[in-house]
């Protein structure tokens, strides 16, 4: 793995916005750049050895299919396809969440409380992954996700509008417990006191909770980000343009 520094607001973004999809890359943003490159499912308790680490593993998944199979107005069709419908919802699974949008992974690395981001906080460095895209596959892929002896990059069906606007795709890894690495894997390091000011130029671009998190959640997120960073929701209506007063009183 190369590893590069991005230590001014202008690296960030000349590097964010120098990709476009032909470059073939996808890109995964920790909040931390400690953070390491393993799945949930490695990181839960160590077992006496990895049969019963892969038994855990597929009881994990059974019990997600038995307890959501009422609720889903569409059943996913094989085990590839539950593991991505079960890794959206928070289940351990040997899957990590990348993006083919440098500019969401940048979301996500600076992705603090905003009583965190705005209030003069040390926070940690973080940094963004970039992963030469390699092996590709579907959910048609004949051979079990669980029996693969490599890791892979795996295109989920849009199984929510979150994975849409997120522009996911996956990495399936073989070895649960192992930090990925290998010499198509890039990481840039980004200064913890650039966060604020990353966070304000992606929300100018529309990179935002409201865009990553479609629905209610993420419009009261919005809202409730902007009051921490300046933003002002006061109604000047001294200067309000006449074709909009007569609207003042109906919102």
């Amino acid at each position: 793995m190369r590893v590069q520094v991005l230590d001014t607001i202008e690296m960030v973004f000349q590097f964010a916005t120098r990709f476009v999809p032909s470059n073939h890359c996808i890109f995964r943003g920790v909040i931390d750049e400690k953070y390491t490159l393993i799945p949930s499912v490695g990181r839960l308790p160590i077992l006496k050895n990895v049969f019963e680490e892969l038994s855990r593993e597929k009881e994990l998944l059974k019990q997600f299919k038995m307890q959501t199979a009422l609720k889903l107005p569409c059943l996913p069709q094989n085990d590839w396809e539950w593991l991505s419908l079960a890794q959206h919802y928070g289940l351990p699974t040997r899957l990590l969440d990348w993006t083919i949008n440098p500019l969401v992974a940048l979301y996500f690395a600076t992705n603090h409380k905003p009583e965190e981001l705005y209030n003069n906080t040390e926070l940690s460095d973080c940094a963004v992954y970039l992963l030469i895209s390699h092996i590709n596959i579907d959910s048609f892929y004949p051979q079990s996700p669980f029996s693969i002896s490599e890791t892979l990059e795996f295109r989920a069906p849009n199984i929510s509008e979150r994975v849409v606007n997120q522009s996911g795709i996956f990495t399936v890894h073989h070895n649960i417990r192992a930090d990925f690495d290998n010499e198509k894997l890039h990481k840039f390091i980004i200064p913890g006191q650039l966060k604020h000011l990353i966070k304000d130029k992606l929300n100018v671009l529309g990179v935002n909770e409201s865009a990553i998190y479609p629905g209610l959640d993420g419009i009261a997120m919005s809202i409730k980000s902007n009051c921490f960073n300046g933003i002002s929701y006061d109604l000047d209506v001294e200067n309000t343009p006449n074709f909009a007063k007569s609207q003042i009183n109906g919102l």
